[in-house]
C-alpha cells in the first residue's frame, strides 16, 4: 500500500445512542497512515436535543474530537447525515500511523434521551 494506492475499510455499527455513550478503537493496518473519507449516520430513530446533542467523535483519546466532531441535532427517523454535509465537522482528516483511533457514540442529553442509528466510518489506509 501506497499513498498512490490506498486502502479503504468500512466500519458499521447499530447504536441506541438513548441508551448512552458507546466507544470502540479503530486500528489500521501496521505502518500505515489513514485518511478519514466519510461518516454516514442512518437514523432508525429520531434523535432528541434537550440538553446536548448527540454525536459521533473520532479522537486520539477516549471521548476526543481531534479529527471528527459531527453533531447529530434532531436527526429524524429515516434521514442521514454525512460528515460531508458540514465540513466543520471534520476537524483533521490525516490519521498517525500505528495508533489506536478512538470512535465515541456520544448520547444526546435532558428530556428522554432517543436516537437509534447505523453508523458507517470509511477510511482510506496507505
Amino acid at each position: 500500500m501506497s499513498y498512490s494506492d490506498p486502502r479503504p475499510y468500512a466500519f458499521s455499527y447499530y447504536h441506541d445512542f438513548g441508551a448512552g455513550t458507546g466507544s470502540m478503537i479503530i486500528r489500521g493496518p501496521e505502518g500505515k497512515q489513514g485518511s478519514i473519507k466519510e461518516i454516514d449516520v442512518e437514523a432508525i430513530e429520531t434523535f432528541n436535543a434537550v440538553t446536548t446533542e448527540g454525536a459521533v467523535n473520532l479522537g486520539s483519546s477516549a471521548a476526543g474530537t481531534q479529527y471528527v466532531n459531527m453533531g447529530l441535532g434532531t436527526l429524524a427517523s429515516g434521514a442521514q447525515q454525512s460528515l460531508t454535509d458540514t465540513a466543520a465537522d471534520l476537524v483533521l482528516d490525516a490519521l498517525p500511523a500505528d495508533t489506536d483511533i478512538h470512535l465515541t457514540l456520544k448520547a444526546p442529553t435532558g428530556g428522554t434521551p432517543a436516537g437509534q442509528a447505523h453508523v458507517h466510518v470509511m477510511i482510506e489506509w496507505y
